[in-house]
């Protein structure tokens, strides 16, 4: 590609940007809209780069459908030929300005500047991690700070989607930036945010000092220190920061995410009261605030973690020095320190600025006011009348805050309130957010259950509503699942012909259609149809949609031949427990287990791809539907 390319008859290249592993960014001219543009491009003419393209198209779907101040604007995403070869680019709004890693080399901002930023990244992230989304690749490079002062996130290329993720990620590769990779993404482990804060928690290290939290010179050792090694001592007064900074830091750099902070959006908090000078939240064990007198007991390290030596290249870093006994004493006099004064500590002990986990523990939020309910329910009122005119995305944008504050000033069983929380499930679901609208859902059915019971028709209701979304999802075996534990309630409620009896029978044959299991479907609609006739009349469109239905599935059952007699003599060889064992493991592995046992599991159980499924399928879908959908019907 040169300078003056036009790409799809609109964007302009004018000025190479920049060159990396995922493609080139270019400055370019939208010629339509006349507005200067930023526009990544990436050919994919082979695949590993056709790989990289489809991550394009997630990071276009991620990025675009986020709407934040601080998270780069994404405007469009295209596809189209450049010099006789497919590329697919992705234009994105033209900043201006410098990466936080030229900003750090030029020399440490203001202790306040980088509070203020540290802020709103966070601010950033907590609207990324609302919408299902953990960026996984949180980093200097990957931070802009603009010509206005504001920084902005870019890359969520490699993003992990809670909302129906694809397998885009090859099994068994580790996506990211070593220096700034949390623990659990090297023994693939749960990925959730709480490894952004981590990544962010390393950052800040390198911001306030000048320096990374950790320096091997390999990927191996880096690897190393971050499963073992404590982060190394930040002095407050040496740098001018505040003095409880380095206690706000350890707990985004705690080994168990456990022991970080439950969420982006309680980090932005802190980082503004220290800002404003006030002081932390308090956390569930409180540092030790004794005397200079008293000694400071030593930090407890996480067991090592040994990754298993295929993932990574052989490396031999130093052994760890086994760790000290902690100090025991009577039962110390505690005061408080002098105000603004550093805590002195004994000498020859290391000075770590880090309260070690245990000494912090979990962070106890504060207490969410709860405000008036008059106001409340006005507010929900208006917001969700407003929501119903807006595109789904934005409706639930705008409704989540809302809801959440009508939870907990109305209680999660309100009329109202229910109303208003299968709204946003329903914008979620038609926004491309079904995963995260089922969560919504079953919230408020685990609400509706305790307030009113399992076969109130207010919760049958949102039962059937969440069957209706995980059916949008693509997941018939799920669904069939739900249906068939929702119709003995159904009849308990309304009697075998129900009208929503009726409606979850057809929906049920509806889904075993869906998996191919076209005999069982016709089957099922056969012994239904006299029963909607009778409930609805033979000419109400219910019965007639069902006619149409029996019809198609009758046809496809006879055209459809069914497993030939090696596909069934292959599944009677099929342990289905292991199966459930293999499905089990590559669940609790995460997102990046191992890929060498992936293929000796694989191997040993007969089924081939099942890895990249499993990593693929949403939480709510369990490991029994995961076999199901592996072994077919």
């Amino acid at each position: 590609m040169r300078v003056g390319d036009v790409l799809d008859d609109r964007y302009e290249l004018q000025e190479k940007l920049g060159q990396g592993g995922f493609g080139v960014v270019w400055r370019a001219q939208d010629t339509r809209v006349g507005r200067p543009v930023a526009v990544k491009v990436i050919r994919h003419d082979d695949g590993d780069q056709a790989k990289a393209a489809l991550r394009f198209a997630r990071e276009a779907s991620a990025a675009g459908n986020l709407s934040h101040p601080h998270i780069v604007t994404v405007h469009d995403l295209g596809h189209g030929e450049a010099d006789e070869q497919q590329v697919t680019y992705l234009v994105m709004e033209l900043l201006t300005g410098r990466t936080l890693t030229q900003v750090i080399r030029e020399g440490r901002p203001d202790p306040q500047v980088g509070l203020r930023w540290a802020r709103q990244i966070c601010e950033a992230l907590a609207a990324a991690h609302d919408a299902g989304m953990v960026h996984r690749d949180i980093k200097p490079d990957n931070v802009m700070i603009t010509e206005d002062g504001l920084p902005k996130v870019l890359d969520f290329g490699i993003a992990q989607l809670d909302v129906g993720a694809s397998g885009l990620t090859t099994v068994g590769t580790v996506i990211g930036s070593p220096p700034y990779m949390a623990p659990e993404r090297w023994t693939g482990g749960r990925v959730d945010g709480r490894a952004d804060l981590y990544a962010l928690g390393c950052v800040l290290v390198e911001l306030f000092t000048g320096k990374r939290l950790f320096t091997g010179d390999s990927t191996p050792v880096l690897m190393y220190q971050h499963l073992n090694e404590p982060p190394p001592a930040v002095d407050p007064v040496k740098y001018g920061l505040p003095l409880r900074l380095p206690e706000l830091l350890g707990r985004l750099l705690a080994k168990d995410p456990a022991e970080r902070p439950a969420d982006a959006r309680t980090v932005a908090r802190c980082f503004a009261d220290l800002a404003e000078g006030r002081e932390l939240p308090p956390t569930a064990t409180p540092v030790d605030r004794v005397g200079a007198e008293s000694a400071v007991p030593e930090p407890t390290v996480p067991e090592p973690t040994v990754p298993d030596p295929t993932v990574l290249e052989s490396a031999a870093p130093e052994p760890a020095a086994p760790r000290a006994a902690p100090v025991k004493r009577s039962a110390p006099v505690r005061r408080r320190a002098p105000a603004r004064e550093p805590r002195l500590r004994p000498v020859g002990r290391p000075a770590l600025l880090y309260p070690a986990p245990r000494q912090i523990g979990r962070p106890v939020e504060p207490p969410v006011p709860v405000e008036d309910a008059a106001v409340v329910r006005a507010r929900l009122e208006r917001v969700v009348r407003t929501a119903r005119d807006e595109r789904p995305a934005l409706a639930a944008h705008q409704l989540r805050p809302v809801v959440e504050a009508a939870v907990r000033a109305l209680g999660g069983a309100d009329p109202e309130v229910v109303a208003a929380r299968r709204d946003l499930a329903r914008c979620l679901g038609r926004s491309g957010r079904q995963a995260e609208g089922v969560r919504q859902l079953e919230g408020l059915i685990e609400d509706l259950t305790s307030a009113s019971g399992p076969i109130d028709p207010v919760t049958l209701d949102a039962r059937y509503a969440l069957t209706a979304l995980v059916r949008e999802c693509g997941r018939p075996v799920t669904a069939i699942r739900l249906l068939s534990a929702l119709l003995p309630a159904l009849r308990s409620a309304q009697g075998p012909r129900g009208p929503l009896v009726l409606q979850a029978g057809s929906d049920l044959a509806a889904c075993q259609a869906g998996r191919g299991d076209f005999a069982g479907a016709a089957a099922r609609l056969e012994e239904l149809l006299p029963q909607l006739v009778e409930a609805f009349g033979p000419t109400d469109r219910r019965c007639t949609q069902a006619r149409l239905d029996l019809a198609e599935y009758r046809q496809r059952a006879r055209s459809h031949r069914g497993p030939n007699r090696l596909a069934r003599a292959w599944r009677a060889r099929i342990d289905r427990d292991r199966v459930l064992g293999l499905v089990g493991w590559i669940r609790k592995a995460g997102q990046e287990p191992v890929p060498e046992l992936v293929r000796e599991l694989e191997r040993g159980t007969g089924v081939k791809g099942a890895g990249e499924r499993v990593i693929a399928a949403p939480p709510f879908v369990t490991d029994e539907d995961l076999v199901a959908e592996i072994l077919g019907p």
